[in-house]
């Protein structure tokens, strides 16, 4: 009986160890690197669209470093409806979101998009947390409540991904009217956990959050681990939220799902689910599909035939991968138009 209870003790301390383990190196893996995006792809700027005029801006966050964007605008809109905010997502700057940006600028706005710390054409080391680019966006929400230009417009949030936590985590702030929020997860502890020993071992999930959220809290102190259904909860701003059904970058199920059901009854929150749509509801499926095939077929062929792999980047149709869904945009659109129109 003691030997049983020894091994059985002895067999929970491996598996609570290995967590810990596995948990530690995504972390570290994940967050504590610089992100520039990926030199073989074409990132759109401005020049790639018609009348889309790009001025430069900085702004300094939370731990001194200077963070960098354009403040996109039509060249024939001089009263913008309102100021949107743009909050990029994880693994590249803003720049790979060019194109929505400019579907935004063309139905009135001007939109702010800026690099979080870590990524392209901003300062910093490393990347941090996911709770460092809600601290990003606070900082240029501060910046645009502060720079004359745009202290009396209206603010309007927008964001994909990590990007849409950050959103759904700074609604509350000051100046801010409402948000867009794509495919936002709960909180950085859970949707790491999630796709990393939640993809092998689900029961597991919960250790490897909690293991997460200390780490969070280790680097962040008071600052850590937002919680993006809870923001959501204490609000009553109106909020947008959209989510692919097939999403498996940021498990539907574990999040998306959640919220929808949450908030099925809410009078400020509205949650749109596109059915089949994975990562990007803002593509059409036909574009998430053929994006999805290039970039797998280049993963294999960049371990067997790397030379390969880089021609097949030039090959790359960006026309294709890229195509928005003008459904989705438009409703976008639509949802801002509704929030600059009304008081804050």
């Amino acid at each position: 009986m003691i030997t049983a209870i020894i091994v059985l003790a002895a067999l929970i301390a491996a598996i609570i160890f290995s967590v810990f383990g596995v948990t530690l190196y995504a972390f570290h893996r994940i967050t504590g690197k610089r992100y520039n995006g990926n030199k073989n792809l074409k990132y759109f700027t401005a020049a790639d669209f018609p009348e889309l005029a790009a001025e430069p801006i900085s702004f300094v966050s939370n731990r001194g470093q200077t963070l960098r964007g354009f403040l996109y605008r039509k060249e024939t809109v001089e009263s913008p409806k309102a100021l949107v905010i743009f909050a990029h997502g994880f693994g590249a700057g803003h720049q790979a979101y060019t194109t929505e940006i400019n579907a935004l600028a063309e139905a009135g706005y001007w939109v702010l998009a800026y690099d979080a710390t870590g990524c392209v054409a901003s300062d910093g080391a490393r990347l941090y947390g996911f709770d460092q680019g809600v601290l990003d966006l606070r900082s240029a929400i501060r910046y645009a409540n502060e720079e004359p230009r745009f202290s009396k417009m209206k603010k309007i949030l927008v964001g994909h991904s990590w990007g849409a936590f950050c959103v759904m985590n700074n609604v509350e702030a000051e100046g801010v009217c409402g948000a867009v929020a794509m495919c936002g997860f709960i909180s950085g502890a859970k949707v790491l956990a999630q796709n990393t020993v939640g993809r092998k071992v689900p029961c597991l999930t919960f250790l490897a959050e909690a293991f997460l959220r200390l780490f969070n809290s280790i680097r962040f102190g008071k600052a850590a681990n937002f919680n993006s259904l809870k923001s959501l909860q204490k609000t009553d701003k109106p909020v947008y939220l959209i989510y692919g059904s097939s999403d498996k970058t940021v498990s539907f199920r574990g999040n998306g799902a959640i919220f929808a059901k949450k908030f099925a009854e809410s009078s400020n929150i509205t949650c749109k689910i596109c059915e089949g749509k994975a990562h990007n509801p803002y593509l059409t499926m036909d574009a998430e599909r053929a994006m999805n095939q290039t970039f797998s077929e280049i993963a294999k062929q960049r371990k067997k035939n790397p030379v390969r792999a880089l021609q097949m980047y030039k090959e790359i149709d960006y026309a294709k991968i890229m195509e928005e869904d003008s459904e989705v945009m438009r409703s976008i659109a639509e949802y801002c138009d509704r929030l600059a129109d009304k008081k804050c």
